[in-house]
């Protein structure tokens, strides 16, 4: 299962990311990457049909982890092709308006899944085996119904997760959107840059958090979200929710700094080759 969902994963950052250097606007951006992975997680469905998990902690990790880190990422495009259609044209004062009302509805959401929305926030594994199982309920005392829910690829919870997930994305492009207008932007000021990240997004997200550990930049002052927002900024790239990519890291039996070790041997293989004269 983790081989074919990784994959997956690659292809799918990959696919993103040509995507975001070949789109015109936001909301362009937005619809093509909602239908790219939709058609990913029309794959995983189909995986899954098939496959027995092995153990409780594989089914755990896959409502969890796995899961949630694909459907985010389709509510978050989703969301946000929404968001931006029924943006208003107009004045600065009236669109940042309707982004303050957008936030206000998601903090809503929050609210009435309090419970779910501390446990992700803390980080917590304890009630894994009762939220992220298929025989798990819900966390709310608050009945959700839903007539298309399935059972074997969906869990109340899980599908929840991604939704927070994606929500806490939703409400930082937001602000970042309201502190561009109240600067005088429509658009970014800084101009796109040229280089483009083409490894994997994870990859970027686990040399951001070596080079905050290692204490590399700023003397190990600046915190892991803005060496990545610049890491972002310079590679023209969007790494998404990047402490749960790296809880997913973190959890990993073998092999937890891949593309560490990679670039280790990538170098010593170099440096070998120059000493032989190639």
């Amino acid at each position: 299962m983790k081989a074919y969902i990784e994959k997956l994963l690659e292809e799918m950052e990959q696919s993103l990311n040509d995507i975001a250097n070949e789109s015109s606007n936001e909301l362009q951006k937005a619809e093509r990457c909602g239908r790219t992975i939709n058609e990913v997680l029309l794959r995983l469905k189909e995986f899954i049909a098939s496959y027995e998990f092995l153990n409780e902690e594989e089914e755990i990790q896959f409502f969890k982890i796995y899961k949630p880190q694909l459907f985010h990422e389709l509510i978050y495009y989703s969301e946000l092709t929404y968001i931006e259609s029924k943006r208003p044209i107009g004045k600065t004062e009236t669109v940042k308006s309707y982004y303050h009302q957008v936030i206000d509805q998601i903090q809503e959401f929050f609210a009435r899944n309090h419970q779910l929305y501390i446990y992700h926030q803390l980080d917590r594994t304890d009630q894994d085996e009762l939220l992220f199982r298929r025989n798990s309920k819900p966390v709310s005392l608050i009945p959700d119904y839903s007539l298309d829910f399935d059972p074997i690829f969906s869990t109340v919870n899980s599908s929840k997760l991604a939704k927070i997930m994606a929500y806490e994305r939703l409400i930082e492009y937001i602000r970042q959107r309201i502190t561009q207008l109240e600067m005088g932007f429509e658009h970014p000021p800084e101009s796109k840059s040229r280089h483009r990240w083409t490894d994997s997004k994870s990859a970027l997200i686990e040399l951001a958090y070596a080079l905050h550990s290692r204490g590399a930049v700023n003397h190990g002052k600046s915190d892991v979200k803005l060496i990545i927002k610049i890491m972002e900024s310079l590679f023209n790239v969007e790494v998404g929710n990047f402490y749960r990519t790296f809880q997913s890291m973190r959890i990993r039996k073998k092999n937890r700094t891949i593309f560490l070790d990679s670039l280790k041997d990538s170098l010593e293989k170099r440096m070998d080759e120059t000493d032989l004269g190639y």
